[in-house]
């Protein structure tokens, strides 16, 4: 089961990194586009800035995912010195249950308020406000799926994620 477990993190965590990087060049080639239409062409472009703003949102959400399960968000490392590895385990498991309570909050309320802002548009893109919301929501999903694959894979599994190694 850890195996499968382990194939399907991977997969996941390398999708959401792939669309987080097309993403990423896509907001890269927008600054560029504003740039020279600003500053050369002397006609700005109107909806630039407001699509790198919602695109730079499902960037970061996408990416916190895989940033997760690597271990390369900022943390708080008091515990990992404490010689018991029981005391170790619980605070991992604490941090998990904290992460996952969170995500289940912003899931909870992410949806719902995506959904209701359906009929509002935005002022420049013209596209449904629920697509920049869901972001959240969705985002959140990605990183609760994570939370839960690495409270069931080993600690030398993980490690393996956090090296860039494909196991087994």
């Amino acid at each position: 089961m850890q195996g499968s477990v382990f194939k399907f993190a991977l997969i996941l965590a390398r999708g959401t990194e792939a669309v987080a990087a097309i993403l990423l060049v896509a907001v890269i080639a927008m600054n560029l586009a504003q740039v020279f239409f600003r500053y050369v062409l002397v006609d700005p472009i109107s909806w630039s800035e407001e699509t790198m703003r919602y695109t730079t949102t499902w960037m970061v959400m996408l990416a916190a995912a895989p940033a997760l399960l690597r271990r390369e968000h900022m943390e708080v490392s008091l515990f990992d010195t404490v010689r018991s590895d029981a005391l170790r385990r619980i605070v991992g498991v604490l941090v998990h249950l904290c992460v996952g309570g969170f995500c289940m909050l912003l899931i909870v309320k992410g949806f719902p308020a995506a959904i209701d802002n359906m009929r509002q548009v935005s002022p420049a893109v013209r596209i449904p406000m629920t697509v920049p919301y869901l972001a959240i929501p969705v985002g959140a999903v990605l990183i609760l799926i994570n939370t839960i694959c690495m409270v069931i894979l080993p600690a030398a599994t993980l490690a393996l994620l956090q090296d860039g190694e494909d196991a087994q």
